[in-house]
């Protein structure tokens, strides 16, 4: 009895996320195709079931040798003191869904969106055991300060909190079945973030960042039918643009983010046009980021730009950010940090695709306050479009490439109609290449000038010759 409980568990899973996303062959995927009726109902803020704290919080702090008096070099990199000529993200609401936020004066009118960890806290999502939710939304919306350089991409924002998950505290009860993949805590996890997408849409959120990612094998599927309605019902219903971290290969980076088993997928396979991405070749689902025509995917690279060896692939990536060379708010209310505690003893630099995600909701946001008008598809699709490409155009690890926002709130990009949040979508919306320059001008100039230069050697060859002629 046993035995077959747990084959129709599994089966139910497997049925489950085939209504999401058909499977094709053994360990391929397609993108899935979310039903908005999924979504989950709004309410309040709490755990599935419930939760004791496992371990202790700790917090972030300066590396040595480091002088935060300087820009840090994100900033920097994505020119964003020219950005904030255009806009500093006045009036946009951004939701930090993560492991919560500390609350501190540099981060001025900050709201309150609940927690799905421990509610009887009465922290209603301004807790942060980790650090890391706070490090993200320092990033987005910091305000300046004359001790440092650290000013967030859009610093007039209002940061709406949601502590979703956090590593010190496991459920109380443990899976009964172990083998039913839906029973697991990333499953747990994955229908929490759900609720909290659909929460943060209904408070106003025009942009909603999600550093925090879920792992998923292709052969241990999860019913994820639930996220993917939330998710279309904040992207279609309410117009918010969702914002996600690709991910990370290595546990040891980024370890706030929440589950890490994540391993690269194959890249681009421009020689499959049916298939250009290589969905087929996908063994490891990254959620949210997989939803790919309703999340903005954010790859991580160095400042300058290069690939870093960290970043999960996948056909889903859009675009990519600094992830390294960090600098943002500590959890502990009050100065910056530039490092957080290893796997071992001291500090370990700041770094992940988490913060690269928290990088392109700032430029958003900038997007969201000076073009209030726009949809959330034609700010992706900006966002998207003017980010610099690599050598192929199109990377499973960096997207369409690095995000640039002063290209983002300045170019003239016609957007027609509702693109989907995709990088190919982005590349039928760039302009039309201006057309050759015309020669003909250019030659019938050319043509003229060695016709009158002719007539003038000509001439002077004449004139010469008659009067040579005199002479004798």
């Amino acid at each position: 009895m046993l035995l077959a409980a747990r084959t129709a568990a599994v089966l139910t899973a497997v049925t489950s996320l085939v209504a999401v996303a058909p499977l094709g062959t053994a360990g391929a995927v397609t993108p899935p195709n979310p039903d908005v009726a999924a979504a989950p109902p709004d309410g309040p803020p709490g755990p599935e079931g419930p939760m004791r704290k496992n371990g202790a919080c700790v917090v972030g702090g300066v590396l040595p040798n480091s002088d935060l008096a300087k820009t840090p070099p994100p900033l920097t990199a994505l020119q964003i003191e020219q950005a904030h000529k255009f806009s500093t993200g006045a009036g946009v609401i951004v939701a930090v869904i993560d492991t919560g936020v500390r609350p501190q004066p540099r981060l001025p009118g900050m709201i309150a969106g609940g927690d799905y960890v421990d509610p009887a806290s009465g922290a209603n999502g301004f807790e942060d055991c980790e650090g890391h939710g706070t490090i993200v939304a320092g990033i987005i919306g910091a305000a300046p300060a004359p001790t440092d350089g650290l000013i967030g991409v859009a610093p007039n924002a209002q940061i709406l909190a949601i502590r979703q998950t956090s590593l010190a505290y496991m459920p109380e009860n443990q899976s009964s079945n172990p083998d039913d993949p839906n029973q697991s805590r990333t499953a747990g996890d994955i229908r929490t973030l759900a609720r909290a997408i659909v929460h943060a849409a209904n408070m106003g959120a025009r942009v909603i960042n999600i550093s925090v990612v879920s792992c998923v094998k292709v052969t241990t599927p999860i019913d994820q039918a639930m996220l993917g309605g939330a998710l279309k019902y904040a992207t279609e219903v309410k117009d918010a643009l969702v914002v996600a971290a690709a991910g990370n290969v290595n546990s040891a980076v980024d370890s706030g983010a929440g589950n890490q088993n994540c391993k690269s997928n194959p890249d681009a396979d421009p020689t499959r046009p049916d298939d250009p991405r290589n969905w087929g070749g996908v063994t490891v689902v990254s959620t949210p980021s997989w939803f790919d025509d309703l999340v903005l995917s954010v790859g991580f690279v160095s400042p300058e730009g290069a690939r870093a060896e960290n970043t999960m692939s996948g056909p889903w990536v859009d675009v990519a950010a600094p992830g390294s060379g960090i600098v943002s708010l500590s959890s502990s209310g009050e100065g910056v940090i530039n490092g957080v505690p290893g796997e071992e003893a001291g500090l370990v630099p700041i770094a992940g695709t988490s913060f690269a995600a928290a990088y392109v909701s700032g430029t958003a946001a900038l997007l969201r306050s000076r073009f209030p008008q726009m949809s959330a598809r034609e700010v992706a699709t900006r966002i998207i479009t003017t980010a610099h490409a690599p050598a192929r155009g199109v990377d499973n690890a960096v997207g369409r490439g690095l995000i640039d926002p002063v290209a983002a709130l300045t170019y003239d990009i016609p957007v027609d109609g509702a693109p989907e949040v995709t990088v190919q979508a982005a590349e039928l919306s760039l302009p039309a290449p201006p057309p050759p320059p015309d020669s003909a001008p250019k030659w019938t100039a050319a043509i003229v000038i060695g016709a009158l230069s002719a007539l003038v050697v000509a001439v002077l060859i004449v004139v010469a010759a008659t009067g040579v002629r005199r002479r004798q």
